[in-house]
């Protein structure tokens, strides 16, 4: 257990360590090449202070930062583009050659917008709402707190630090789209993922899960219908259950609903589809929830069924896998390497440029070999940091 404590405290060190050494580092550059740009200096330190923590923010969840944090952010990354571009503007003839020495800062500043923007929790789509209330429903921007939820964990594919949007409710349940950020190393996507809750049951069920499309091969029960043995993969511990609740009308429902897969969990019986939610998989899937549990067999429910849990609210049943701190060391390392990297070509080539252009000799503080060699290792160890960080996401994210 100290062991265990000592290394986190290490790795939290190691990870306060790479973003001050980054700052300075960005800081005493032009010092290499013996060129000074008016306001590098205080751009500099505003990027070290404000934009490095931003920029370990970004890389250190899997998923969106909570609102006051994306707002945090977003100011944070206006101050600092604002100062660069004041100091562009102090350069004034030399603005082109100070531009290309911190052009590296001005993408990473466009890369943290676009991540914010990717998982920025937009408002309920137009057509949605349209779609819900045509039929009645109601659409809300977040999960109303008064929402009847099953009081189980949902076993869905849904990664950490998930967001709810788009919720449509219904008289006997509610549609959603579960959001968060999936990692692949230094690589991220945005998931979504369509919800179709039901009404609860009155007991709870033994799991079930009936997962669309994936020709896995590891299928726990073969049915009578080779078409949807061929669509569907059955997951579950009882065949005898499974094959009661799979009966031939709820196969077809399942099948003319496709892609829709199925989880039946304690208290829940939940519907979910891999894309965002959209007017035609809203009506869809609420549409196979309503209609699955309008047919649950009754012998079904008092064979296999069991007192359901009292509590309620929306949980899903998260993944072992998780990131370690390591891996956001790794991370954040990589990033930092691949920006002091970037940020020293840059400085080498305006340095270089502008003094062709005045007509001087170019006389760095290192010979040019030596320089250029320093970016090659540093790209390097970026490079292999990103790799390891990418081998260690796909075992742990």
């Amino acid at each position: 257990m100290r062991s265990k404590s000592l290394g986190s405290g290490m790795l939290s060190v190691a990870y306060l360590l790479v973003l001050v050494n980054t700052g300075i580092a960005l800081l005493l550059m032009p010092q290499l090449v013996n060129a000074d740009w008016p306001g590098w200096t205080s751009s500099m330190v505003g990027f070290a202070i404000l934009g490095m923590p931003v920029v370990g923010l970004l890389v250190s969840g899997s998923g969106s930062p909570a609102r006051i944090g994306r707002w945090i952010g977003v100011l944070v990354i206006a101050a600092v583009a604002v100062r660069i571009v004041w100091s562009l503007y102090d350069a004034g003839s030399r603005a082109a050659f100070a531009a290309i020495a911190i052009s590296p800062l001005l993408v990473l500043l466009l890369v943290a917008v676009l991540l914010f923007v990717y998982s920025w929790p937009w408002a309920t789509t137009r057509a949605l709402a349209d779609a819900a209330q045509a039929r009645g429903w109601t659409a809300y921007r977040e999960l109303p707190p008064d929402l009847d939820l099953p009081g189980t964990a949902l076993p869905l594919p849904v990664g950490r630090r998930w967001v709810v949007r788009n919720v449509v409710r219904t008289p006997d349940g509610a549609a959603f789209e579960v959001r968060w950020l999936e990692w692949h190393g230094l690589l991220c996507r945005r998931r979504r993922l369509a919800v179709f809750v039901g009404a609860r049951l009155p007991v709870a069920l033994p799991w079930l899960q009936v997962v669309p499309g994936r020709a896995l091969t590891r299928s726990d029960l073969s049915l009578e219908s080779a078409e949807f043995n061929r669509s569907f993969d059955v997951l579950g511990e009882d065949s005898r259950y499974l094959m009661a609740m799979l009966q031939p009308r709820a196969m077809q429902l399942l099948l003319d609903a496709k892609p829709v897969g199925l989880v039946v969990a304690g208290d829940a019986l939940v519907a979910y589809d891999e894309q965002g939610l959209t007017p035609e998989s809203l009506v869809r899937g609420v549409t196979a929830v309503q209609r699955l549990t309008a047919i649950l067999p009754r012998h079904v429910l008092d064979q296999w069924g069991t007192n359901r849990t009292s509590s309620a609210g929306l949980r899903f049943a998260q993944p072992e896998r998780k990131v370690t701190q390591g891996l956001v060391v790794l991370r954040l390392l990589a990033t930092s390497l691949g920006l002091i990297a970037l940020a020293l070509a840059a400085v080498l080539a305006a340095a270089a440029a502008e003094s062709q252009s005045l007509g001087v000799a170019f006389e760095p503080k290192y010979s040019v070999g030596t320089l250029l060699v320093a970016v090659l290792v540093l790209a390097a160890a970026a490079v292999g940091c990103g790799y390891l960080a990418r081998s260690q996401g796909s075992e742990v994210a």
